[in-house]
């Protein structure tokens, strides 16, 4: 008796290579195979269909009438999915266990058929607005089980650390609380519609470059503070069936290995309760079970019966290792319903409904960087109209597991043409040669230039500088007409060499199969823009907080984090660093005044949360929405802090002229940091000051808060 492990390496070999050349997750092939069938109660010999038991009473009672390979078998991928999957974990047709059927998941569904494509994730975190995210969520989740998948790879929830990492598209924010807001809404409305969410990439996975050996060097306070929270959060509020570790090391512990990380952290402190996948390939031993991990993908590489007996005998596992994985994996199926109907099972996806939610997600995410003499919104006496740029002509998207093969798709320029009327004048070029573009865009009332970046799973962009030398092309535009106005389509930050000479900036992001009409509706002001910077906007290349080396992309296999827990806008507020657009930033085609904050009690014990109230008074003459956020300055006593750290927002609609009062309460975790002598997070004695604003450089309304001894 034996296994043909040479196979097993020669398989691992060739799923290495095609994750080089295509990143990430991508489809398995799926030959025909019958779905099993799904329990419909009760049964004398199968006594965990008894649907009145907890998914734990019935995951034990299943437990037991498993055998050693079967068990084994709930731990690993395999193909053979009787629809396309992105992954796949085979059925036990003897007692009635279902597949479990996966697919990528963060911008819409990715699993080799077509699907809405959603805007880029960071426009979830742009807009908020945890509503907007749980849309999202839902559209996602709704598609994904009209495909016939269990499970969703998804959301993205890692720090975008440094301004070029090529995956930024698809976390939400520098902050973690805003992440962590974010992926928690998001994963209640994948989960709504039955289909599991899978929190990724645990942990500290910030950067593509050398991503599946890097060791990200981190002290203790930094990695529960910034890259922790967010899992955290999400795991609380969202309750996701599923979490995915990732390829790097964190403090040299390949994070699918690493029980600090896996047991430790996610199961102890964070509460979570389902199971751990892989990324593919990031496992490195059969023991990595021991460690916290249930699912190997996409296949058995160090997951099947002759290495798991191996490890048994050897004793880097135990029965009781292999029989918690296991349980963990069975308690989310039963969770979600997978073992009374057929997951596999497939309808048709309303195209309609994905549609409004990415256009929904598109309006309320753009953010409207600038806008001198009140460019915009376009009115009628815009009749000349030049569009430049190929972005206007095109849909900009994400690559890696995160492209999706849309379903439909508009562009800017159509929706332009359309919007303006049939008796304006729209006239378009490509960009592709900056002089000639400038001369269409001369004579015209006004110059639409769109532009794009280019961010991608598997490398980091060069530079924060547009491509393609789309910034010539943006200053001879601007050279030849004064009314220039910019629409970036851009994952993350880009650097503005142009930006005196322009009128306008309008941040779409990578805006989904709509974005065309809703880039159309914010430019004449059917909509008004209303999101804020999830991430700052630096002014030079070199003014980032990760600035070295060593610090990013790393040397000699380590990225030191040395800026500790100054990540993003804290670094920019403690080195008294000017940004081009700070974190939180984003203007309106209305005003806002804030007034009349109050502290509900000003002083409090340290379990206590913080309630305030302000006003917002819209003072423009159009609708909007206003996303105030609320500031935290923690007193320098026990550990060194940021100036401020976010603590809470609220999104709240007004009419023009309406004031509305807006109740926010801190919680006291956003007040804590974490002491590395107790190994928790404490909250100090002491003075805290409570900033209320528009963004993390403009706060207007200020109070003191005084935290008792208990």
């Amino acid at each position: 008796m034996g296994h043909p492990r040479p196979l097993v390496r020669v398989a691992t070999t060739l799923v290495f290579c095609a994750a080089l050349t295509m990143p990430g997750p991508g489809p398995l092939s799926s030959p025909p195979a019958a779905a099993s069938s799904a329990s419909t109660g009760a049964q004398e010999d199968r006594p965990w269909t008894d649907r009145s038991l907890s998914p734990e009473e019935r995951a034990g009672l299943l437990l037991e009438a498993m055998t050693l390979d079967e068990k084994i078998g709930m731990l690993h991928g395999t193909i053979g999915a009787p629809v396309p999957t992105t992954g796949y974990i085979a059925p036990i047709r003897r007692l009635g266990v279902p597949g479990v059927t996966m697919t990528d998941g963060p911008a819409g569904v990715r699993n080799g058929q077509k699907a809405t494509e959603m805007p880029a994730p960071v426009a979830q975190a742009a807009s908020f607005d945890t509503d907007t995210a749980r849309q999202y969520g839902r559209a996602v989740g709704r598609e994904a089980r009209a495909r016939g998948q269990s499970q969703v790879f998804g959301p993205g929830t890692n720090i975008q650390r440094v301004p070029v990492g090529g995956r930024n598209f698809e976390y939400y924010s520098e902050d973690p609380y805003l992440a962590g807001t974010m992926a928690g809404a998001d994963t209640t409305g994948i989960q709504s519609e039955g289909v599991i969410a899978t929190v990724k990439h645990f942990a500290a996975n910030n950067q593509e470059t050398d991503r599946m050996t890097v060791s990200a060097d981190i002290d203790e306070r930094t990695l529960h503070e910034i890259y922790g929270t967010p899992f955290d959060l999400a795991v609380r509020q969202g309750r996701p069936g599923s979490v995915m570790c990732s390829y790097n090391r964190v403090n040299t512990v390949y994070a699918c290995s690493n029980a600090r990380t896996l047991r430790t952290m996610l199961r102890s402190r964070f509460g979570f309760d389902g199971y751990v996948v892989s990324d593919y390939p990031s496992t490195h031993a059969t023991s990595d079970l021991a460690a916290g991990l249930n699912v190997e993908l996409p296949l058995s590489f160090w997951v099947n019966p002759l290495s798991v007996r191996a490890a048994l005998h050897s004793g880097d596992l135990t029965r009781q290792d292999i029989d918690q994985r296991v349980r963990e994996v069975l308690t989310v199926l039963f969770r979600f319903g997978l073992f009374e109907r057929n997951g596999t099972a497939t309808s048709p996806l309303d195209e309609a409904a994905g549609n409004a939610a990415a256009q929904h997600s598109a309006e309320q995410g753009a953010v409207l960087l600038k806008n001198d003499d009140d460019a915009l919104p376009l009115t009628g006496s815009a009749d000349d109209i030049a569009v430049i740029g190929s972005a206007a002509s095109g849909s900009a998207q994400g690559g890696g597991s995160s492209k999706v093969d849309a379903l439909s798709k508009d562009t800017a320029l159509d929706a332009v043409k359309r919007r303006a009327g049939g008796s304006a004048h729209v006239t378009y070029h490509d960009g592709s040669f900056a002089g000639a573009a400038a001369d269409a865009a001369k004579s015209a009332d006004v110059a639409l230039v769109f532009a794009h970046d280019k961010e991608e799973e598997g490398s980091d962009r060069s530079s924060l500088s547009l491509p393609d030398g789309q910034d010539e092309l943006i200053s001879k535009v601007a050279a030849a007409n004064p009314e220039t106005i910019v629409v970036l389509q851009t994952g993350a930050p880009v650097l503005m060499p142009w930006l005196p000479k322009v009128k306008s900036v309008l941040e779409t992001w990578y805006p989904g199969a709509r974005g065309g009409a809703a880039t159309s509706r914010l430019l004449w002001g059917d909509v008004n823009p209303s999101g804020k910077l999830p991430q700052t906007f630096p002014a030079r290349e070199d003014e980032v907080p990760a600035s070295t080396e060593a610090q990013y992309p790393g040397v000699n296999g380590t990225a030191h984090y040395s800026e500790g827990v100054d990540v993003g806008y804290r670094w920019y507020d403690k080195t008294h660093t000017k940004p081009l657009f700070p974190f939180g930033h984003g203007l309106s085609y209305s005003t806002f005044r804030y007034s009349d904050l109050r502290l509900e009690h000003g002083s409090g014990g340290p379990d206590d949360s913080v309630g305030l109230s302000f006003t917002v008074t819209n003072t423009g003459k159009r609708a909007g929405s206003e996303a105030a956020q609320v500031y935290v300055a923690k007193p320098d006593t026990g550990a060194d802090s940021p100036p401020r750290e976010l603590g809470g927002y609220r999104k709240v609609h007004l009419a023009a002229g309406e004031s509305k009062h807006v109740r926010v309460s801190v919680d006291p975790r956003q007040l804590s940091y974490w002491d590395t002598g107790a190994h928790e997070f404490r909250v100090r004695q002491g003075e805290y000051g409570i900033a209320v604003g528009s963004s993390s450089r403009e706060l207007p309304l200020s109070a003191s808060y005084l935290v008792r001894a208990d």
